[in-house]
């Protein structure tokens, strides 16, 4: 252990993994000040980090003589909950009673392998930890809620710090701020809201684990006779199925804002049918219901919601239940793998599920159509497949450049006639682009 205000270069080069003579160098460069190891430790990782993703320290210490201490306000930020103490990860675990291979185990669960050393914060963790063994929680199981808290809490740290980036520091300088001006004006406003963050963190935990309770209380009711870390659920995909032309033809930031009103239609859909939205990559979303019949619901709902935008692409849904594994906050297993590659089986607007969750909802006055039995890729066997009907069918002009669905009505649309056939399309920037290479589109344009 090394206290704070006591450190040498020796000292300062073990506990953050580098060596005295880089630790000496940084410091000539004045990226290394004072005596308070806490601080120097973070700002040497600051250091080797840039460095890593190509900013060599020099280069550092040359903007931070242009614009102020570049390093000041990340390692603040880093420190701000008061570390004391910096210990050696052995030392760590001699003074929480654990195993050292079993801390190394934590810290690459907890996503701290980049972390030197352990503050005094770190060790109450550790300490909870070593009360949550104590209680009987077996070790696998624990690391799989480390590796949970650290993955999706990462994600929120990262959302808000790009968020904050490239929505207030970007404006500053778009606005004519660089340098020291720009990074006061930044910090300004930087400051008071990292105030805001934690106790957001913790508003928005509390409101998912009233909902996380409320169905655990199902699993009490039904104790459903599966394998130990086996439930029962539908499993359904749902994605835009155009996504990849409407991302050629209208750049990153429109396909991404399509994606965005996407979310908030799969959510409000979600909520209205009990389902959870285990994962969104990209335009895909999957989720999972506690039976056939919300998950069924859930699917005639998005697709109404869809159908119901003004101009909007159409979407791909598939559908299988039967037992999945829970690890980790996901579903895993046959299931999971059969539902996916329904979905990739389905064509625009279309809704298909398996034999198995047809029969689930039997009597439920929902019309389904064999598809036939089709050869799903990774899948043995044909599968039969079904398609739930919608409630009723809307035939809408799809823009053959990008997907889009169109509604005349709202206006916007621009009109082609194309050797005698009428083509509608969402946009000038599509017309211009069917124009371009109309063999490559003509064939998916309907008069």
């Amino acid at each position: 252990m090394v206290e704070r205000d006591s450190v040498d270069l020796d000292d300062l080069a073990r506990l953050s993994g580098e060596s005295v003579d880089a630790i000496r160098h940084w410091r000539d460069l004045g990226l290394l000040i004072g005596a308070d190891v806490s601080e120097n430790v973070e700002r040497a990782r600051l250091i080797r980090f840039a460095e890593r993703r190509g900013i060599p320290p020099d280069e550092v210490a040359r903007i931070s003589a242009d614009q102020g201490d570049m390093l000041a306000s990340f390692t603040r930020w880093a420190l701000q909950s008061g570390r004391g103490s910096l210990y050696t990860r052995r030392e760590a675990a001699e003074r929480c009673g654990l195993d050292t291979d079993l801390v190394d185990q934590i810290w690459a669960a907890a996503g701290l392998l980049d972390q030197p050393g352990a503050y005094e914060e770190d060790l109450e963790a550790l300490q909870l930890v070593a009360t949550a063994l104590k209680f009987g929680l077996p070790v696998d199981v624990l690391l799989q809620l480390l590796r949970v808290f650290a993955d999706s809490l990462g994600r929120v740290s990262d959302a808000a710090t790009r968020v904050f980036h490239l929505h207030v520091h970007e404006q500053f300088r778009v606005q004519g701020l660089h340098g020291a001006e720009l990074l006061a004006a930044t910090q300004s406003i930087a400051d008071p809201l990292t105030g805001l963050i934690e106790p957001a963190v913790m508003y928005f935990h509390r409101k998912s684990w009233e909902r996380a309770n409320r169905e655990d209380l199902l699993l009490h009711l039904r104790e459903e006779s599966t394998a130990p870390g086996e439930l029962v659920r539908a499993m359904l995909f749902v994605d835009l199925s155009s996504y990849t032309p409407l991302t050629e033809a209208m750049g990153d930031a429109a396909a991404a804002s399509v994606v965005g009103q996407f979310s908030d239609i799969v959510r409000e859909a979600a909520a209205a049918h009990d389902g959870q939205i285990v994962k969104q990559i990209g335009d895909e979303f999957m989720l999972a219901f506690p039976t056939a019949r919300t998950a069924v619901g859930f699917g005639i709902g998005i697709r109404a919601r869809a159908h119901a935008q003004p101009n909007f692409p159409g979407l791909r849904i598939g559908a299988h239940c039967g037992p999945v594994l829970f690890r980790e906050g996901d579903y895993y297993g046959a299931t999971v793998n059969l539902a996916a590659r329904v979905t990739s089986a389905a064509a625009r607007d279309q809704f298909l599920i398996t034999e198995a969750l047809r029969g689930q909802i039997a009597g439920s006055g929902i019309d389904t159509t064999t598809v036939g039995s089709r050869s799903l890729k990774g899948i043995s066997g044909d599968v039969e497949l079904y398609e739930v009907e919608p409630s009723d069918r809307h035939e809408r002009l799809i823009d053959p450049v990008c997907g889009m669905a169109l509604d005349l009505s709202v206006g916007g649309a621009v009109h082609l006639d194309w050797e005698g056939t009428d083509v509608w399309l969402c946009s000038e920037n599509c017309r211009d682009r069917f124009l371009d290479a109309p063999d490559r589109y003509s064939h998916t344009a309907s008069g």
